[in-house]
C-alpha cells in the first residue's frame, strides 16, 4: 500500500488524487518531490483502479509541465475569425478581463439571456455551470462534440431499460459476449481499468466474446470471434437475430417479459393501446380467468404474450406478439444482403447467444436466489452514430430484453440506478422512470411536453431525445426557419474542442465566427480557442478540487461490490494566473448581481439538502461550497479535510442494488408505443408551426433503414469510412500529449488510415503511401495501413487527429481529421435522437 497523502519518504511525498485524462475517474497517487510531480500511479484503495493505470493516466504530469500552457488572461486583437487565422493575442489583467465579460454578459443578460450559450465538457462541475446558466437565464446549456456521436442513440434506451444513462455487461457472471460498435471491457469504454481487469479475469474462466464490427480494432484482436459487418447495418443484424430467437428457435424469456415488459399490453390496429374506458389503463387478457383485465390488475404469470384477443369488437394483439411478427420481415437471406455477413453465420451466433441465456436458470448470490442469464450484447457509439440511430438502439437493446438479461446476473447492467439513497420510479403506465440523481441530459419518458422551439438545440420538439447537440449548427444559421425569436450573442467554453469533435469544422467555425463575444477557459490554445475574444487561463486537473468525480450516473462500474465516493485534491498550486472555472464564474454571478439565484440552483442541481443547503444571501468560496456538498451527500463527519487524508469513501453495496431488476415493480418497454404518440404531437406541432420536420422514425418497433451513405454510394464504387476510438487517446485533448504521441508513432496504425487490402489493390495503393480521401464535405490526407483487419468497403480512421492550431505543437499535423469529412445537415442527423450520422461515403487516391 502506498503511504498515506502527505506522509513523507525521505524529501519525497505522495499525494491522493483522482486522474482526469478520460472520465473513468480512476484513483491515483501522485509522486511529488519539492513542490514538483515526479511520477503517477493508480492507488490500490480505489476499487476502480486498484493499483493499476493506463498509458493516458501515466502521462497525465505532460500535461502539467506543458511548456504551451496557457497562464494569463488573453485578449484578441484581431476581429478576423476563421480556421488558421491568427487571434493576435495580447497580455490583459484579471480586472480588464472580468470587466468585458460583465460588461459583455451584463448587456446580454437585460437583453434576452437565451442568447448566451454555455458550451462544456468539464464533467466533474457540469452541474456548476449549469447552476450559473440556470440562473442566468438561458436554456442554451451544456453544447459540447461529445453530444454529436456519443450516445444519442444510446442514452434514452439505457433510461427506458435500466433507468440510468450507461449500462455495462455484467462480465463476473457473463458467459457469452457480444459486443456491437463497442469496446467495452479492453481500455476504450467506461471504467476502463477495472473492466479490462474483470474482462481478463472472464477470459481466463471462459467466457466467449463477439465482435460484430467493421474494424478489427483492440477489442476484436482479441476476441473470440471477429464478424466483419456493413456499416450502419447493425439494426439489421440485431432483427435478424431477433427473428431467428422468437420464430426459429422459439428462445425468449415469457416470465420475464410477462413480469417486467409491456409484452402482455394489447395493441389496436392503430399501433397503440387498447385501454380501459375507466380508468385508461393498458389492457392485458388473463389467460387464466379468460377475461380482459388492466396491466396491474392481474398476476404477471396469467398474462398472454400470443395470441389475438377482442376488446369492444377491435382486435387486439399483445405486444410481444407485434415485436415477434414483426421480425418476420427480416428473414436471413435478406438481412445477409445488408449486412455482407452470411446467413449461416447471424443464425449461428443467435442460436450460440440464445442458448447460452440459459433461460430459466437461477444463481444464489449473497444469500439472493436471482435469475442468472449469462450473455448480452453490448453497444455504443459505432452502432448508434446514424441517421437512424434511435431505431438501431431499440433494435439491439431488445436482443437484451427478449432473453430477460437487463438488472440480473450475467446480463445487462445500469449504472447504479439503485443506490441506497435513490431509485427509479413507477410513472404514467406502469413504467420505469429514471431517478434525477443520475440524470444527464433530458429523461425521455414520459416523453418531454412538445412546444415551440425556445432552445438552440431545438430540445422542445425531440421529446425522446437526451439532448440535441448537432441541431444547433443547423437552427442558429438560420432561426427564423425554426420560430426561434433570437440570435446567439456570446458563448461560454470551457474544455471541449467544438472545432475537432462535432462533425465538419467548416460547419462549426460557420456558427460560432457569427458570435460576438466568446469566452474561453483554456489550458492550452486549441482549434476552439482560436475563435474566442477572451481565454482565461484554467487549471489542470492536478491542481483543482472536485468532490466526487465519479458521478454515479457514469463511473462507478456496475455490478461492483463496493459504493466508492472519491475526491480530487490539488497536488501542486497552477502557473501563473491560472483559476478554475467555477471560481471565475461565481465571481462574474456577483458581479452580474445574480449569485444568490445561482446559490438556489447549486443547491438544486447538487441536491443539496438540509442544513447543508446554500444560503442566497451568502458568498461562498469553491471550497466552502465543496464542503457543505460533501457533508450533504455523507453525512457531517465526512468533509474536506477528511477526504483530503483518505481519499476515498467505500461501503459495500447491496445485492438489491446490483441486480436491481428482479426487487423493482416498474416495467420497461418492449414495445415502445409512446414513441408513436411522441411523434403524432411532433407532427401537428411542427406543421401547424411550418417548421419543416422528419417524423418518420417515431414508430413502436424498430426497422433497418439505410443511412446517408448508403444511399450516397448507389452506383459508386467509394468507401464507407469509419472513426474508431483508441486504449491511449481521449477525444482530441490527448493528442498534444508528447508521451502519448510517441505511442501513437510507435503503434502498426493509430495515426494511418486502415484500408482493405482489396480496396488497396484495386486503387494500387501500398502500405505506407499517402493517400487521399475525400467526401461530398471535405479531404483529408494520411498514410496508408492496408490491412485484412478490416471490412473490404470501408476505411478506419482512429481517435481525433489532425490538429491545426499553433498552441498544439505537438499534435499539429499529425494524422487524419476524421470529421473533415462529415457533412452537417438535418439529411444526415436522426430527427429523434439528434444523432449526427458518423458514416460518410468516400472516394480514395494515391497521391503522387
Amino acid at each position: 500500500m502506498p503511504p498515506r497523502s502527505k506522509e513523507k519518504i525521505s524529501n519525497q511525498e505522495w499525494v491522493t488524487s483522482v486522474c482526469y485524462m478520460c472520465f473513468n475517474a480512476c484513483g491515483i497517487k501522485v509522486q511529488r518531490q519539492d513542490g514538483t510531480v515526479i511520477g503517477i500511479d493508480g492507488h490500490p484503495d480505489f476499487p476502480n483502479s486498484l493499483g493499476k493505470l493506463c498509458a493516458k493516466g501515466k502521462a497525465g504530469v505532460m500535461g502539467l509541465y506543458n511548456p504551451d500552457r496557457v497562464t494569463v488572461p488573453l485578449k484578441r486583437t484581431n476581429p478576423e475569425k476563421g480556421i488558421g487565422i491568427d487571434p493576435k493575442w495580447v497580455e490583459i489583467s484579471w480586472d480588464e478581463a472580468l470587466d468585458t465579460i460583465t460588461e459583455k454578459l451584463g448587456k446580454i443578460r437585460e437583453e434576452d439571456p437565451r442568447k448566451l450559450l454555455t458550451c462544456n465538457m468539464d464533467f466533474p462541475i457540469i452541474p456548476q455551470h449549469h447552476a450559473f446558466a440556470a440562473a442566468f437565464g438561458t436554456v442554451n446549456v451544456g453544447w459540447n462534440g461529445a453530444g454529436f456521436f456519443c450516445g444519442n442513440g444510446y442514452h434514452p434506451l439505457m433510461y427506458l431499460t435500466h433507468g440510468t444513462f450507461y449500462q455495462e455487461p455484467d462480465i463476473d457472471y457473463c458467459n457469452y459476449l457480444i459486443l456491437m460498435g463497442s469496446q467495452v471491457g479492453f481500455m476504450t469504454h467506461t471504467n476502463s481499468v477495472r473492466m479490462a481487469s474483470r474482462m481478463a479475469e472472464a477470459r481466463e474462466r471462459g467466457m466467449k466474446v463477439v465482435v460484430v464490427d467493421p474494424i478489427c480494432a483492440t477489442a476484436a484482436s482479441k476476441a473470440n470471434e471477429w464478424i466483419p459487418i456493413r456499416p450502419g447495418t447493425d439494426a439489421a443484424f440485431a432483427l435478424g437475430m431477433l427473428n431467428v430467437l422468437l420464430n426459429e428457435l422459439g428462445i425468449y424469456d415469457a416470465e420475464f417479459l410477462r413480469k417486467y415488459t409491456n409484452a402482455p399490453y394489447l395493441v389496436g390496429p392503430d399501433g397503440l393501446y387498447l385501454r380501459d374506458k375507466e380508468t385508461n389503463k393498458p389492457l392485458v387478457w388473463d389467460n387464466k380467468n379468460q377475461t380482459l383485465a388492466t396491466y396491474d390488475q392481474a398476476q404477471p404469470e396469467q398474462l398472454a404474450v400470443e395470441g389475438e384477443f377482442s376488446v369492444a369488437g377491435v382486435k387486439g394483439v399483445p405486444g410481444f406478439e407485434k415485436l415477434r411478427e414483426h421480425v418476420r420481415n427480416y428473414p436471413l437471406e435478406k438481412v445477409s444482403d445488408i449486412t455482407s455477413i452470411p446467413a449461416e453465420t447471424i443464425r449461428r451466433l443467435a442460436q450460440e447467444y440464445g442458448e447460452a441465456a440459459r433461460i430459466g436458470a437461477k444463481i444464489i448470490i449473497d444469500g439472493q436466489e436471482l435469475p442468472h442469464r449469462p450473455a448480452a450484447v453490448d453497444y455504443s457509439r459505432g452502432s448508434i452514430a446514424h441517421k437512424h440511430g434511435m431505431l438501431i438502439g431499440m433494435a439491439i437493446q431488445l436482443l437484451n430484453i427478449v432473453i430477460g438479461a437487463v438488472g440480473v446476473p450475467g446480463g445487462q447492467l445500469g449504472l447504479n440506478a439503485v443506490a441506497p439513497t435513490w431509485k427509479p420510479k413507477e410513472g404514467p403506465d406502469g413504467f420505469l422512470v429514471a431517478p434525477e440523481q443520475v440524470m444527464a441530459g433530458l429523461r425521455p419518458y414520459p416523453a418531454n411536453e412538445v412546444r415551440a422551439p425556445e432552445s438552440m438545440e431545438l430540445r422542445e420538439i425531440i421529446p425522446l431525445a437526451t439532448y440535441g447537440r448537432p441541431l444547433l449548427l443547423i437552427s442558429a444559421l438560420d432561426p427564423e426557419k425554426f420560430k426561434l425569436p433570437y440570435q446567439l450573442e456570446a458563448m461560454i467554453h470551457c474544455r471541449t474542442n467544438i472545432l475537432m469533435t462535432q462533425g465538419n469544422p467548416e460547419a462549426t467555425a460557420k456558427v460560432i465566427r457569427r458570435i460576438p463575444f466568446i469566452l474561453s477557459f483554456a489550458i492550452e490554445l486549441d482549434e476552439a480557442t482560436e475563435f474566442a475574444d477572451i481565454v482565461l487561463p484554467d487549471t489542470h486537473y492536478l491542481e483543482r478540487l472536485d468532490p466526487f468525480p465519479n458521478h454515479p450516473c457514469c463511473w462507478i462500474e456496475a455490478g461492483s461490490d463496493e459504493w466508492y465516493w472519491e475526491f480530487r485534491q490539488p497536488v501542486v498550486n497552477p502557473p501563473g494566473q491560472a483559476r478554475s472555472s467555477i471560481e471565475v464564474l461565481m465571481e462574474v454571478a456577483d458581479r452580474l448581481g445574480f449569485l444568490g439565484d445561482f446559490n438556489m440552483m447549486i443547491n438544486h442541481y447538487l441536491f443539496l439538502k438540509e442544513p447543508y443547503r446554500l444560503d442566497p444571501d451568502k458568498k461562498y468560496t469553491w471550497e466552502e461550497m465543496a464542503e457543505v456538498w460533501i457533508k450533504s451527500m455523507l453525512g457531517p463527519e465526512y468533509g474536506l479535510e477528511w477526504f483530503k487524508q483518505h481519499g476515498v469513501m467505500k461501503f459495500k453495496r447491496k445485492v438489491e442494488e446490483k441486480y436491481p431488476r428482479p426487487f423493482l415493480k416498474p416495467r420497461i418497454h418492449l414495445y415502445f408505443e409512446y414513441f408513436q404518440r411522441a411523434g403524432q404531437a411532433v407532427k401537428e406541432l411542427t406543421t401547424n408551426m411550418d417548421i419543416p420536420w422528419d417524423t418518420s422514425d417515431y414508430q413502436p418497433l424498430p426497422d433497418w433503414k439505410p443511412c446517408p451513405a448508403h444511399e450516397d454510394g448507389k452506383g459508386g464504387n467509394g468507401l464507407y469510412a469509419v472513426n474508431f476510438k483508441l486504449p491511449f487517446h481521449t477525444f482530441s485533448y490527448t493528442a498534444g500529449n508528447p508521451w502519448l504521441s510517441d505511442l501513437s508513432d510507435r503503434h502498426p496504425y493509430a495515426t494511418k488510415v486502415l484500408i482493405s487490402s482489396q480496396a488497396a489493390e484495386a486503387r494500387g495503393i501500398k502500405d505506407g503511401d499517402i493517400i487521399r480521401v475525400e467526401s461530398s464535405a471535405g479531404k483529408v490526407k494520411g498514410e496508408a495501413r492496408v490491412s485484412q483487419c478490416i471490412h473490404p468497403e470501408v476505411i478506419g480512421i482512429g481517435g481525433v487527429f489532425g490538429h491545426w492550431a499553433d498552441g498544439m505543437p505537438v499534435a499539429k499535423g499529425k494524422g487524419t481529421h476524421f470529421n473533415a469529412l462529415l457533412p452537417v445537415d438535418m439529411t444526415r442527423i436522426d430527427p429523434v435522437s439528434t444523432a449526427l450520422d458518423a458514416c460518410v461515403r468516400v472516394e480514395v487516391f494515391k497521391e503522387s
